[in-house]
């Protein structure tokens, strides 16, 4: 069914240009990247003014590649962003992430990843025919992880389990806090989705610092499902939901589903079950074991925080010698110049577009009166 419109005709001397409004996303753009810089040079410094762990950015492709460009002029800040200073990218989302996790978070993700490792070190060495395919399989930590598909971007996850001839690991295992955890379904859909479901398994365990003391545990497993069009479509669903092993107030939580369950099938792709047939092994951490970990890795974090931790008490020196800075590790003046001369150009050109819309449009009021 078509809707007719009413016509007019319009008189030629109503006919005028339309103003275009000027270009000011190049200035946009250009104090958006001016910031992230700032803050990965105060994190590589120490002196990170956010103090977010999870520290969000709007950025668009073309701004990340800016932004990757003006980093690639100071060598030393590009491979602390490269190789140390944890992040994401979400092309689909336009959002980059600058991780920070604390101490509580860093320690709960090394004891979970520490008894995955002895229960996969326990079946390498038996008489298990998976034997082989356990001891095969590495402790990732937070590599970073690219995929194939660009769309996906890049990630750096809190700990990573991959087996040595996989070209992606099987299970990550994500810590969230407040700011993280409304990001952490999208980061297990890129996850997913970007390696094909050769990432069989992501987990996130959500623990809360400020005000609130819960925990819970979450998983996301690849699974297809059928269209309206009667097509395949992988997707990344949501297995287990915010399981609770530890109330608001500390306690323990005795929840079966709070719990983490694998099996050895799960830390490689379904590529090796034509040389493994058998990759049944169970993989399991308790609800009570995870609460134990957390319990010590509050602890560990509060003697620090507090300075109760011991150290040395004697100091037989009257200074500190610092060694002298070399000029690698500092933006030269030159390019320091010329990044701060493209901004400076960016910002003009926008400046000027602003006031030259306006007088445009000043004029244009006037003539119509």
């Amino acid at each position: 069914m078509s809707v007719q419109q009413s016509l007019q005709t319009t008189p030629p001397e109503s006919f005028t240009d339309p103003l275009t409004p000027p270009a000011t996303d190049e200035k946009t753009k250009a104090t958006c990247i001016s910031s992230v810089i700032s803050e990965i040079r105060r994190r590589k410094h120490g002196h990170s003014l956010s103090g977010k762990p999870w520290h969000r950015f709007v950025l668009d492709a073309h701004q990340y590649k800016d932004l990757q460009r003006h980093l690639q002029l100071d060598s030393s800040l590009w491979d602390y962003f490269v190789h140390k200073l944890r992040h994401d990218y979400f092309p689909s989302a336009k959002l980059l992430i600058l991780r920070m996790p604390g101490l509580l978070h860093e320690s709960l993700a090394s004891y979970v990843t520490q008894e995955i490792t002895l229960q996969l070190r326990a079946i390498a060495q038996s008489d298990s025919p998976s034997a082989e395919f356990a001891g095969d399989i590495d402790n990732n930590a937070s590599a970073e992880i690219n995929f194939t598909d660009a769309e996906y971007g890049s990630h750096q996850p809190d700990a990573s389990f991959q087996h040595f001839n996989a070209q992606y690991p099987g299970v990550i295992i994500e810590l969230s806090y407040s700011q993280k955890k409304k990001d952490l379904s999208r980061l297990a859909n890129e996850y997913i989705l970007g390696s094909d479901a050769d990432i069989r398994v992501v987990i996130g365990i959500d623990v809360e610092y400020k005000g609130s003391k819960r925990a819970t545990i979450s998983m996301w497993r690849p699974q297809i499902v059928i269209n309206d069009a009667g097509e395949g479509e992988l997707c990344a669903i949501q297995t287990v939901t915010d399981q609770l092993f530890c109330d608001d107030v500390g306690n323990l939580v005795l929840n079966p589903e709070a719990s983490i369950h694998l099996r050895l099938e799960d830390f490689g792709t379904e590529a090796f079950a034509t040389t493994f047939n058998d990759l049944t092994e169970p993989i399991h951490i308790s609800p009570e074991t995870l609460y134990r970990f957390l319990k010590r890795s509050e602890a560990k974090a509060t003697r620090v925080r507090q300075g109760q931790g011991l150290a040395r008490s004697s100091k037989p020196w009257t200074r500190k010698r610092r060694r002298d800075s070399t000029p690698p590790e500092q933006l030269s003046s030159d390019r320091e110049g010329k990044f701060a001369d493209e901004e400076q150009r960016a910002t003009k050109r926008a400046t000027k577009d602003d006031a030259s819309y306006k007088t445009s449009s000043s004029e244009a009021e006037v003539e119509a009166e």
